[in-house]
């Protein structure tokens, strides 16, 4: 098990990182991860000693195939429901699509935009690598969720190579927004959390990019 703060897990082993967010009585979900993972988030949930039906949530951080690619799967297995923001949602329930991703369509249950809270996270909308992607802020915790504004390697954050955004421009303005809200941890969809140092290393990425 891989509990990275308080009630926050990790789940092992998945491309894009899903998050397991322990409430009072129920367990909530940071993302799917890619066709086929929902297995090890079962397992993972299994391992905690919670029921499958104990996962009532999962929020969308944006609607790439290795972010909601399992998302079906698991909201089978489960009864979770799904959330996203509204400039996701055409997407994740397909009726868009985004160039090269394939998965299949969800009906999303809750839609967040701006502002909202769901769950104990802020919901920060945060366009640029897709238009409806979103940063969730557990304020409590001091952590933020940033989905792929930006991956860790070594320690350090590094942009999600241009051509994977939609919108490279709109991605680092979204990245440097980040730095007017507070927090002391990082939790990226792609590399391992950066705990205690998390705003350092944004402000760092920030100062590389000159943004």
């Amino acid at each position: 098990m891989v509990e990275v703060l308080k009630g926050v897990h990790l789940v092992d082993g998945s491309f894009a990182n899903v998050y397991i967010l322990v409430r009072s009585d129920h367990l909530v979900a940071i993302d799917a991860g890619a066709p086929g993972n929902e297995e090890k988030v079962l397992g993972y949930i299994r391992g905690m000693g919670a029921k499958p039906s104990s996962l009532k949530l999962v929020v969308v951080t944006h609607a790439h195939y290795d972010h909601v690619g399992a998302l079906k799967s698991l909201r089978g297995a489960t009864g979770a429901r799904v959330a996203a923001h509204r400039d996701e949602e055409p997407f994740i329930e397909g009726r868009r699509g985004l160039p090269g991703v394939r998965h299949e369509p969800v009906e999303v249950d809750l839609v967040l935009g701006e502002g909202d809270v769901v769950e104990g996270l802020r919901v920060i909308h945060v366009p640029g690598h897709t238009p409806g992607s979103i940063a969730l802020l557990d304020e409590e915790l001091g952590a933020i969720f940033i989905g792929d504004l930006a991956y860790e390697e070594n320690g350090a954050l590094y942009e999600i190579p241009q051509q994977y955004s939609l919108d490279p421009e709109g991605n680092r303005r979204s990245i440097k927004r980040l730095l007017e809200l507070k927090f002391k941890h990082v939790l990226p969809s792609h590399g391992r959390p950066i705990i205690g140092r998390g705003r350092e290393a944004l402000e760092d990425l920030v100062k590389r990019l000159r943004i």
